[in-house]
Parts: structure tokens; sequence; C-alpha cells
């Protein structure tokens, strides 16, 4: 039986096997970077471009003598070589892959895996294995959770604080954070320069996964407010928050200040990321300070 995950929508084991040797070469129609094998006329896997196809569909007939894939795009062609991977088990050594069709195109175009990075730094190359899990299981959308109270994990030139200030909490609470009172002593942070940014877009890029970015407003903002105090109501002092939950110190939404401050950030996030989305939150922001300050009233 074959083994896939996620299941294809339509999927017939025959008998025999494909047999994979050292010189296995590929004959096909798209560039594919990513696919480490010689190029030859006739190459033993053969991948052709079908634009009758959806953009993410394939169509993958493995015999005993050839490996036929027809994609529409780059992204169906990788989706099928995933598969044939998975199939293939080679991780366990294998080096036969068994005959079979197998037809399959995505049940719901937005297939998304999200990573907080706010509370908890991983750095660049967890995250380029992380897309090559996505890429494996065929997962499109890698939504990226760079800001939010207990630190600021992007760097925004027009505004280095940001990162020098916001990027860094004093400690972390140990523990339910709901009844703890215990913390560490140890500065933790960590952010991506603009460079590890576009260099992490583009390897998920080539994977065909569009990266979101998630920067929050006008809640989930004491990173920001402890660089910059004068974007919230009160005009601070302010920290990085060392705990989870929700903090009523929000952005003061009657200022000007502040949504020239949102504008000049997203402009730069905007340059960073080709997705046509950003998720800005939006949830989880108390108005008790609005209700207190002259400006929100104004």
């Amino acid at each position: 039986m074959l083994q896939l995950i996620p299941l294809a929508y339509y999927a017939q084991e025959k008998s025999g096997v494909f047999a994979i040797d050292e010189q296995l070469k590929v004959n096909s129609d798209f560039d594919l970077k990513l696919l480490k094998l010689e190029k030859a006329q006739d190459g033993k896997l053969v991948i052709k471009n079908d634009s009758s196809l959806d953009k993410e569909e394939y169509k993958l007939d493995v015999t005993p003598d050839l490996i036929s894939i027809k994609a529409s795009s780059e992204t169906g062609a990788y989706y099928a070589l995933q598969t044939l991977r998975q199939i293939g088990k080679f991780e366990l050594g294998s080096k036969e892959i068994p005959c079979c069709i197998i037809n399959d195109k995505a049940r719901f175009s937005w297939r998304g895996v999200q990573l907080d990075e706010s509370r908890h730094f991983f750095g660049k190359e967890y995250v380029k294995k992380m897309l090559d899990m996505m890429f494996m299981l065929k997962l499109n959308v890698f939504h990226w959770h760079l800001t939010d109270d207990q630190g600021w994990r992007i760097e925004i030139r027009r505004y280095p604080a940001l990162t020098q200030t916001g990027s860094v909490r004093r400690g972390t609470v140990v523990g339910d954070h709901r009844t703890s009172s215990e913390y560490t002593d140890e500065p933790y942070g960590g952010y991506y320069t603009q460079d590890e940014i576009r260099e992490v877009v583009a390897y998920a890029a080539e994977r065909g996964i569009m990266v979101i970015p998630e920067i929050e407003m006008p809640g989930h903002a004491v990173a920001a407010l402890a660089a910059y105090p004068w974007l919230g109501c009160t005009g601070g002092p302010y920290e990085v928050m060392r705990t989870w939950g929700v903090s009523e110190d929000v952005l003061c939404i009657g200022k000007e200040s502040t949504l020239g401050f949102l504008k000049d950030v997203l402009t730069e996030v905007l340059e960073l990321f080709p997705s046509e989305y950003i998720h800005i939150g939006g949830d989880e922001s108390p108005r008790k300070r609005w209700k207190s300050c002259p400006f929100c009233q104004e």
C-alpha cells in the first residue's frame, strides 16, 4: 500500500518496481535547480510541462523502465518528486520505487504553518529546516510571527531601537505565567537582519512557499513601546515583557506620529516580503489606555 502524506486524491499501486541506479538522469521541461541529477534527453526520469493541469497539480506514472511526471509548474513537478521521495523511502536506504499511477492536487490552496519567534527565537538555519519539512509535505504558506510583547525580531532601518532595545528581554518567566513568580535572570534576544529575511524568503520561494510576516498592532506591541515610549498613551517607561499574556499597554491610536511609525515600518516590511498578505494581528488589544488618553479620546 502506498503511504503518502498528504493522501493523494488518486493513487493506484501496480506490480513491479523501478530500480534506481547511480546513472539516473532527468529529461525535464523545467529548470528544477533543487534537483541534483544530470540532465539528458534519454533520461529515465521524464518531466513534461502540461498546461492543462492546475498550478500545483501533477500526474505521476512509474513503470519498471520509466518515471513520467506531468505538471504545469515547477511547484507541481517538485511535489511529484516529493511523492517519489516518500514512496521510494530513500531515507531508509531503499533503491526501488513501486510502480504506480498517482494524480494529485491540493484540496485546499492555503496550507500553512506558523512559527512564533517573538517568544522563542530560533534563527535562520532552523527556519530553513522547517521550510524543507514543509516542502516535503507540500505545505505552501509560512506564517512568520516576528513581533509581539516579548520581542521584536525584524530589522527596521528607520527605527534601529526596535532591535537594539526591543529584541531583548531581561529574563523569561519560568513555568505557568498565570501562577509563577519565578524568572530567569539571563537576557533573551535575537533578531533577523533584512539581508537574512531576504535569504529566508528566497529559500522559501524556491520551494513554492509564500512567507507571510506577522507585525502586531495595535496590541501585543510592548517590545516596540520599550524601544520608542512615545508610541504609547502614557509615555512609559515600558519594558519588553518577560511573561506571556495580554498587556494593557498598546499603541496610542490618537497620535499622527503612531500612524507615521506604522507606515514607515510596513513600508520596509513590504520591500522584504513579496506576499500578497501581511498579518497585522488586531486581536487582544485592551482599550483601557485609550479611554484615559486625551489624544485617543479626541
